[in-house]
């Protein structure tokens, strides 16, 4: 079957990336409903791949760098519009403008005026790590990973910060909660302060086209509810922009908030 790609958008025009109002609670945070042009998202989950096993946080994943990423991209236009889109300046700019008061206030150690991209690609085995295993680039020199995931049955995440090299941590969703039958699996934004364990907190079930996204400063811990039943997978989309060093000056972690993180994760495990 030929399908016709003359009526998608130029590649620049694939995600509305427009300033979104900060959600101060429980850590600032933006949230767009339709965040990829109609279009193109309609033609990224129809070609939506089935990712193999592979060390990754859902244990299925595609990264940059996998032969079968590589093949998406030269094969479905869709996803290297989507690609171009995140690892340009373009984003970086709009990251900058959304959350500059943010990361000012949060204490971001870079000079935000001197924020630059560059095509750097973070391998399997840093993705993992606190720390790149050789830095190659300024701390203003910014980079983009855009991550292909699918959880499945048992997947779930504890609460946790991402690494503090992150500035940007972004998820776009396409799947449906509902639609899918799926119990479990829903994004939790919980909140830092002392009393934390008497808020409940922001619960964000998947939805088609639904972008969240939020600084990886501290306080901006968050988790995924463990999947006990779905009809098809969690399919969803990890973009982050990252710095080559840590960029957030990382607290210990009050005594009394690591008891409640080490409860809220038993919660999560016990499904």
């Amino acid at each position: 079957m030929t399908t016709t790609y003359g009526s998608l958008t130029p590649a620049t025009n694939i995600c509305e990336l427009a300033l979104l109002d900060v959600k101060a609670e429980p850590f600032p945070h933006v949230a767009h409903e339709r965040f990829i042009d109609r279009e193109h998202y309609r033609q990224l989950c129809r070609t939506f791949p089935t990712c193999p096993p592979a060390t990754s946080p859902t244990g299925f994943s595609l990264y940059w760098g996998d032969e079968g990423y590589q093949r998406l991209l030269d094969e479905q236009p869709a996803w290297q519009a989507l690609f171009d889109t995140f690892h340009s300046q373009t984003f970086i700019e709009w990251g900058k403008e959304q959350f500059a008061e943010v990361w000012q206030r949060a204490g971001c150690k870079l000079d935000l005026s001197e924020a630059r991209y560059v095509p750097y690609r973070e391998d399997r085995v840093d993705k993992e790590r606190a720390t790149l295993r050789k830095i190659e680039h300024d701390p203003h020199e910014l980079w983009v990973r855009m991550d292909i995931h699918q959880g499945r049955i048992g997947y779930f995440r504890p609460v946790h910060l991402d690494h503090a090299r992150r500035l940007i941590s972004m998820l776009i969703y396409m799947c449906d909660h509902t639609e899918n039958w799926m119990v479990g699996g829903e994004l939790f934004l919980h909140g830092a302060d002392a009393h934390i364990h008497h808020r409940v907190p922001t619960r964000i079930a998947p939805r088609h086209n639904l972008m969240v996204a939020f600084p990886c400063m501290n306080g901006s811990h968050h988790s995924v509810s463990k999947i006990t039943a779905t009809s098809a997978p969690r399919n969803y989309i990890q973009v982050h922009i990252s710095s080559s060093v840590d960029v957030w000056p990382r607290e210990e972690t009050p005594r009394h908030w690591r008891r409640v993180l080490s409860s809220l994760k038993r919660r999560l495990e016990d499904g």
